[in-house]
């Protein structure tokens, strides 16, 4: 800025300058000339040294407007060029922080998470949120399975079972099976972000006590397999289901949550009846 008003000092010293020069000449002009015959009166001293004396500060004040002038432009266009550079480099800098910014909110968003879960599968982030889990047995005795951790406990109220389980590392992607036994999970910072489900062709449908095959039988989707009488094995070789369902609690369940049952997957029920809704 002060390099802009230095330049605008400059050149109307240049203009000022250039008059003077300009007005030396005039003067030069009239001094040659006689006022009334207008014939030039070089050969006369008197006219001709007021003459001398005027071109000479006509050609003084031509320089001096012209080098106020050269002054004047290099000024500005220095103060023009560093004026780009600061746009220039505030350019720059708008843009690595518009760069960056994403990075900072890109970071999942997480909270305390605590859930009972009944027997049944459960996909990590889309029935339950990813994270750092504790488990505590509620009811049931049987396994707990994380498929992608290499974690298989028993667990159950009985002294041969385990009760607990700390820091369970629950994956993206992984299933969590809980067999025969229902468990609370705790985590103090589990992602919150879960996916939607399409289960879509699943149709809920009773069946008794036989044999029946995904596609041909009933639609195939994701189930919750609920009791509704007599007891016995519920048992799906395809997908590892093997659950023991009846109003005894000492020895059964009365529900399995998330069971896939693909195309041509068979189910198997050897006594109860049961009613498979579409898992939500």
């Amino acid at each position: 800025m002060t390099e802009i008003v230095k330049g605008k000092k400059e050149k109307h010293m240049q203009g000022f300058f250039g008059f003077l020069a300009f007005l030396a000449f005039v003067l030069f002009i009239v001094a040659m000339i006689k006022p009334n015959s207008k014939v030039i009166f070089w050969t006369q001293k008197k006219t001709r040294g007021m003459g001398c004396l005027y071109l000479v500060a006509t050609i003084i004040f031509g320089i001096i407007a012209g080098a106020a002038g050269g002054s004047a432009a290099n000024t500005v266009k220095t103060a023009s060029s560093s004026s780009a550079q600061s746009q220039a480099a505030s350019s720059d800098v708008s843009k690595a922080e518009s760069s960056a910014a994403p990075a900072s909110s890109a970071a999942p968003a997480t909270k305390p998470y605590s859930a009972t879960l009944k027997a049944g599968y459960y996909e990590i982030g889309t029935d339950i949120p990813t994270g750092t889990y504790d488990f505590k047995i509620v009811s049931g005795s049987g396994n707990v399975i994380d498929t992608g951790d290499d974690v298989n406990l028993m667990m159950g109220n009985d002294s041969s079972y385990q009760k607990s389980y700390k820091n369970a590392e629950l994956t993206d992607g992984n299933t969590l099976i809980l067999m025969q036994c229902s468990i609370k999970v705790t985590s103090k910072a589990a992602n919150t972000s879960l996916k939607k489900r399409d289960n879509s062709s699943a149709k809920a449908i009773t069946l008794s006590s036989g044999k029946y095959v995904a596609g041909k039988d009933f639609q195939p989707g994701y189930y919750d397999i609920t009791l509704v009488s007599g007891s016995g094995n519920v048992i799906c070789k395809d997908n590892e289901l093997n659950a023991m369902m009846g109003s005894d609690a000492s020895m059964y369940v009365k529900e399995y949550k998330n069971v896939q049952f693909k195309s041509d997957y068979t189910l198997d029920l050897e006594g109860p009846k049961v009613k498979l809704t579409p898992s939500k």
